[in-house]
C-alpha cells in the first residue's frame, strides 16, 4: 500500500499528464510535431503513478499490453497515410494509462469526435480562405482532447467515491 507521498505523487503525476496533453497539443498546432520524448515521458510517467496508487505489476503489464496493441494499429494506420506517427505514438502513450476498461472505448470514441470537429473546423477555414489545405490536420489535439475527457472523467469518478 503506498504511503502519503505516494498519494502526493500520483495527484502531481496526474497533474503532468494533464500539463503534457496541453502541450501536445500546442506542439501539434503550432509546428505539426509530436515530440517523441514527450510521447516517451507520457507513456514512462504511467508507472511511477500506478506504483503510487498501488497497482499490481500484472495491471502494470496488461496496461503496457493495450498501449503496445494500440501502437501497433496505429502504427497500420501511420503505414497506409492516415495519421502521423507522433499520433500513433501519442494515442498509445495515453492508452497505457486508460489501460483495458471501458474507458478505452470512451477515449477512443472521444478522440474520433474530436477529429470529426477539427476536420470540419478545417474546411471551414479552407472556405474562408479560399485555398486547399496544405498540412495535415493536427490530430494531436483530438487526441488530447480525448485524454483530457478521460483525465477529468477519472478525476469525477475518484472525487465520487470520496477519494478526493
Amino acid at each position: 500500500m503506498p504511503d502519503a507521498s505516494a498519494s502526493g505523487l500520483a495527484v502531481a503525476l496526474e497533474l503532468a499528464f494533464a500539463v503534457a496533453m496541453v502541450a501536445s497539443a500546442v506542439s501539434d498546432l503550432a509546428w505539426r510535431r509530436l515530440p517523441n520524448w514527450l510521447n516517451a515521458a507520457i507513456a514512462i510517467g504511467y508507472v511511477p503513478w500506478a506504483w503510487a496508487h498501488g497497482m499490481p505489476w500484472a495491471a502494470m503489464a496488461v496496461a503496457a499490453g493495450v498501449g503496445a496493441i494500440v501502437l501497433l494499429a496505429g502504427f497500420v494506420l501511420f503505414s497506409a497515410g492516415v495519421i502521423g506517427g507522433g499520433d500513433a505514438k501519442m494515442a498509445a502513450a495515453v492508452a497505457v494509462w486508460i489501460g483495458f476498461s471501458y474507458d478505452l472505448l470512451r477515449f477512443f470514441l472521444v478522440m474520433s469526435l474530436a477529429g470529426g470537429v477539427l476536420a470540419l473546423a478545417a474546411l471551414a477555414i479552407q472556405g474562408l480562405r479560399g485555398t486547399p489545405l496544405r498540412r495535415p490536420l493536427p490530430y494531436g489535439v483530438a487526441i488530447a482532447a480525448a485524454a483530457l475527457d478521460y483525465w477529468l472523467h477519472h478525476a469525477e469518478v475518484a472525487c465520487r467515491a470520496g477519494l478526493c
